[in-house]
């Protein structure tokens, strides 16, 4: 009879090692799982991720937006870097201003050859007809000065990013106990850019002013050399590094040059920036005897960010049957977050804009 009590105490005692390192298990695998897929602020600066969301419209960003980029301006632009450290930086970073050719005169002769349509009358009410107006004179009527700026429309858009992963381990033919989880997150940025405006000449024309100014009495900085002394004031010495091609052993410059005349500027009011972030973990520990039932394997089906998985744990949870000495247990946790700025300007700022480029070593 004794040995028999020993052989129970024994048994009991390894369920309760069972049932406790399941657990301790569970909330170490828990917390070191949920904090790898926590929703955090990607490893990028504010400059690289606006560089990104800009540069997704088709147009070349300006960060931080600003007032005074002008049709016009010539800059010395990085526009390669071999080693890819500087080519998402923002434009102060990889390019210097070194002139500003007045196009006035060209933009309004430019503006004067465009048709301005009438405005757009409010909604009418419900049920009510839309009328549009009418022109005062003809529509087709060029040579009238814009006394505003073009309309430009961009559309919304989000740069989501997810991670999730599960898990599961088992102890069963030692402790007779088992544990698993999921854990998920969800980050998204939504940019809006609102009451957006722009300017800018045909790209033939801004050729021909670019092709001047590097014909005329400032010539000088459209050679390379030129052009990389005046971008070392940005970058240092490393305007003059090489790199080595591994196939044919070559050397060449890290940094490619160009100089670039803007000819057309993107402008805004208003800004509408929202960043979402949540997440969340779930999992389940049970403790039984070996030959006790095997707990159930954890839903595919889990929705990145959302609170399912604390379902299917509680599932798994449930699968030691109400015969089967033992314990079971679930976890569930997350956090979520969601940040919401409006920025309205008193004057338009630019965000982006179009160039044409001299390239050194290319003929003209």
């Amino acid at each position: 009879m004794g040995d028999e009590n020993e052989t129970a105490l024994i048994r009991n005692n390894r369920r309760i090692v069972a049932v406790t390192c399941a657990a301790v298990a569970l909330f170490a695998a828990g917390f070191v799982a949920f904090t790898w897929v926590a929703p955090v602020v990607p490893e990028k600066s504010v400059a690289q991720q606006w560089n990104e969301a800009i540069s997704r419209l088709g147009i070349e960003p300006v960060y931080p937006p600003q007032e005074d980029i002008a049709v016009g301006d010539v800059f010395v632009i990085l526009t390669n870097d071999e080693l890819n450290e500087v080519e998402k930086e923002p434009l102060a970073g990889r390019s210097m201003r070194i002139w500003h050719v007045d196009m006035t005169t060209k933009l309004e002769n430019a503006y004067a050859e465009i048709y301005r349509f009438p405005e757009t009358p409010d909604v009418p009410a419900q049920g009510r007809a839309w009328k549009l107006s009418a022109a005062n004179g003809p529509v087709f009527r060029p040579g009238v000065p814009r006394t505003d700026l073009p309309l430009v429309l961009f559309p919304g858009f989000t740069i989501t990013s997810t991670r999730h992963a599960n898990g599961a381990a088992s102890a069963a033919s030692l402790l007779g106990a088992a544990f698993h989880g999921d854990v998920a997150s969800e980050f998204s940025m939504d940019v809006q850019i609102a009451a957006a405006e722009t300017y800018g000449v045909p790209a033939i024309i801004a050729e021909a002013v670019l092709d001047n100014f590097c014909n005329g009495p400032l010539q000088r900085y459209c050679t390379e050399t030129e052009a990389r002394r005046q971008m070392s004031h940005v970058v240092g010495s490393k305007i003059y590094d090489k790199v080595t091609d591994p196939a044919s052993g070559k050397t060449r410059p890290r940094f490619t040059v160009e100089l670039g005349l803007i000819t057309r500027v993107y402008l805004a009011r208003s800004f509408n920036n929202v960043i979402r972030r949540a997440g969340s973990a779930g999992g389940a520990v049970n403790g039984g005897d070996a030959g006790g039932p095997t707990p159930s394997k954890p839903s595919p089906d889990v929705p990145a960010a959302g609170g399912a998985q604390a379902g299917a744990a509680t599932a798994a949870a449930g699968a030691i049957g109400p015969n089967a000495p033992g314990l079971s247990g679930a976890l569930q946790f997350g956090n979520s977050s969601l940040v919401s700025t409006v920025q309205t300007l008193q004057r338009p700022v630019a965000f982006g804009f179009r160039s044409v480029r001299w390239q050194f070593g290319v003929s003209k």
